[in-house]
C-alpha cells in the first residue's frame, strides 16, 4: 500500500465568522495529535497554488493563476492551443442598502443544463462582435475564450463568494472595460425570460458572471505522486495535462488504503470543509471536522503509530504544510493543543 500520503483539505482550519468557542467542547483528538506532532513549513497561500507547485508548475508573477484553462481541460477534454481562457462562472448578485454587492456562487443556484445553454446563447449573440465566446460544458462552470491576454488581474471565485465584491472586481490596464462588461451582462441576464421564470418560482436569478483564473495552458506538468484521488476539476485538469490517471475520491481512509495497495505514494483532495467559511455556518463546519476525524484523521494517526504509514503531508489551506512521520509517536513532549488554537 501507499506509505506516503499528501492530504489536501481546503478550509479545514478556517473557521466561519461568528463561530462560538463553546462549539469546540467536542474536540478532534486525532487531528490535534497530528498538528501537535508535525513539522511545519510555509507553502503558497492557496491550495490552488499548492497544487501548481506540487505538479511542478511555477505560479505566474503579477498574473492570474491559470486555473480556467486547466479546469476546462478537465470539463471538456481540450485546452485550445494558444487560446486565453477565463472562468466566467454564473453567479447571483445582490445589492444591499449600503451600496455593497454580494455574490452567491452556482452551488446555491441549482442551474439546469438548459438554463445554462439559453443564457450562453444570449451572451454569444450579444457580444459576438466584441470577439467574446462563452462556453458552458458544466452548468456550474462556464468559460470565456479569448484570443489574447485581456489585460486584467482577477480575484478567485472562492475569495468573492459570500462577500461584497466592490473591492474585488478586475484590476489592471483594461479594468474599466471589464467593469462595464460586467454591468452589461447583469442587465442582459436580468431581463432574460429565464430569470423572470426563476423569480416567479422564488429561485435566485442567474444575473451575473464572475471572471477569474485567466491564462493560457502551461506545459511540462508532472504528477507529484503515483496515485491521484480527487473530484476537484483543477486536480483533474492537472492530471490530464501530466498524462496521469486520476481515480475516484475514496469516502474514507480505509477505502483509500485499499485502492492504493499497489502505490508508493498518493495525493488526495478532500472537499468536506472547502466552502464552510464562505457559507458562514459554524455548526456544519464542526460536523464536517467530526466526519474527517472519524474517517481520515483517526485512521492516519493509527497507521503512523503502527508503522503502516510512513508520513502524512497535511495541507489545510492556511499557508502551512504539516508533515507527520512515524517517529511522531515518540514526541511525547509535543502535547496536543485544543483545535481552536490552530485556527485562523
Amino acid at each position: 500500500m501507499a506509505t506516503l500520503l499528501y492530504l489536501l483539505v481546503p478550509g479545514l482550519l478556517q473557521q466561519p465568522d461568528g463561530t462560538d468557542p463553546a462549539l469546540f467542547r467536542s474536540t478532534a483528538p486525532a487531528l490535534e495529535w497530528l498538528l501537535a506532532r508535525a513539522d511545519t513549513g510555509p507553502v503558497p497561500a492557496t491550495l490552488d497554488e499548492v497544487l501548481f507547485e506540487l505538479f511542478g508548475l511555477p505560479a505566474p508573477i503579477d498574473a492570474d493563476l491559470p486555473v480556467a484553462v486547466l479546469t476546462h481541460l478537465a470539463d471538456n477534454g481540450k485546452a485550445g492551443d494558444g487560446d486565453w481562457w477565463l472562468r466566467a462562472d454564473p453567479v447571483h448578485l445582490r445589492a444591499d442598502m449600503h451600496g455593497g454587492v454580494f455574490l452567491a456562487d452556482a452551488r446555491t443556484l441549482a442551474i439546469e443544463a438548459d438554463e445554462a445553454t439559453a443564457l450562453v446563447a444570449t451572451f454569444n449573440q450579444t457580444f459576438a462582435e466584441d470577439g467574446l465566446r462563452l462556453e458552458a460544458p458544466c452548468p456550474e462552470r462556464w468559460y470565456l475564450r479569448l484570443p489574447t491576454d485581456p489585460g486584467i488581474r482577477t480575484q478567485t471565485l472562492s475569495a468573492a463568494a459570500g462577500r461584497n465584491i466592490n473591492a474585488l472586481l478586475p484590476a489592471g490596464p483594461n479594468a474599466r472595460r471589464w467593469h462595464t462588461l460586467l454591468t452589461e451582462i447583469q442587465m442582459l441576464f436580468h431581463g432574460h425570460p429565464l430569470n423572470q421564470a426563476r423569480e416567479q418560482r422564488r429561485q435566485p436569478m442567474i444575473n451575473g458572471l464572475w471572471f477569474w483564473g485567466g491564462g493560457s495552458c502551461p506545459t511540462a506538468a508532472r504528477a507529484p505522486t503515483a496515485g491521484l484521488y480527487a473530484r476537484d476539476p483543477l486536480v483533474r485538469g492537472l492530471a490530464r495535462l501530466s498524462g496521469t490517471a486520476i481515480d475516484p475520491l475514496p469516502e474514507r481512509a480505509e477505502d483509500w488504503r485499499e485502492a492504493a495497495a499497489t502505490e508508493t505514494d498518493s495525493l488526495t483532495v478532500l472537499e468536506t470543509t472547502r466552502h464552510d467559511a464562505a457559507d458562514g455556518n459554524p455548526e456544519h463546519w464542526i460536523e464536517h471536522i467530526a466526519t474527517l476525524e472519524r474517517d481520515w484523521f483517526a485512521p492516519c494517526r493509527r497507521w503512523l503509530q503502527t508503522g503502516k504509514l510512513t508520513a502524512l503531508h497535511l495541507y489545510p489551506g492556511n499557508g502551512r504544510r504539516y508533515t507527520v512521520t512515524g517517529a511522531a509517536r515518540w514526541r511525547f513532549w509535543q502535547r496536543a493543543r485544543p483545535l481552536a488554537q490552530h485556527l485562523r
